[in-house]
């Protein structure tokens, strides 16, 4: 199969799990794929100009944005990531030279964030690459279709979310094996 044709899942998907969608079987692997192909495109763009990852390229970015220093805290909610993950970015990018650390100027438990003047010149360099790169990836896709894509994941996110906060299905879902799917043939 090429790289870029779709995924695509057997005629007889259903047959072999009862209850499953054939259809949203295929839509998961696809909008897996397609985002991790923009994220690697995207931070090739900040690992080209400066080998950061992403995630430490969206710090800046996040910094750059706000409207003063931030607490490791937001910016790890922002990132959704753990506050141990947060640290250890924060350590990389502090020895880099691209952010500092002051304390907090009434909690002293609390230490924020700001953004060095060389971490201010990349993020005015690479974020119009990002933005280039984004807006290359949706050239094929009109803007209606691009509101509607935004619908769509908006409801796949919601219903995700309402899923987590489930148990997990029953472990003993019915499967058909192959061969007895194939027998009557």
């Amino acid at each position: 199969m090429p790289d870029d044709a779709a995924i695509s899942i057997p005629d007889d998907f259903e047959m072999e799990f009862p209850g499953a969608s054939r259809s949203a079987a295929e839509v998961a692997p696809n909008l897996v794929r397609t985002a991790a192909l923009l994220i690697a495109e995207i931070e090739r763009c900040s690992r080209e100009a400066a080998d950061l990852s992403v995630s430490a390229f969206q710090t800046l970015a996040i910094l750059d944005g706000a409207d003063g220093p931030l607490t490791g805290r937001a910016i790890a909610e922002q990132l959704l990531v753990t506050s141990a993950s947060m640290t250890s970015l924060l350590d990389t990018l502090e020895r880099r030279g691209f952010v500092e650390r002051h304390p907090h100027p009434t909690d002293r438990r609390m230490v924020q964030i700001l953004l060095t003047a060389q971490a201010r010149r990349l993020v005015d360099q690479v974020l119009p690459a990002i933005h280039a790169t984004i807006t290359g990836a949706l050239l094929g896709v009109a803007e209606p279709d691009r509101e509607q894509l935004i619908t769509s994941l908006t409801r796949i996110q919601a219903q995700v979310k309402t899923l987590a906060s489930q148990p997990p299905p029953a472990a003993s879902a019915r499967r058909n094996p192959r061969e007895l799917r194939h027998k009557d043939r």
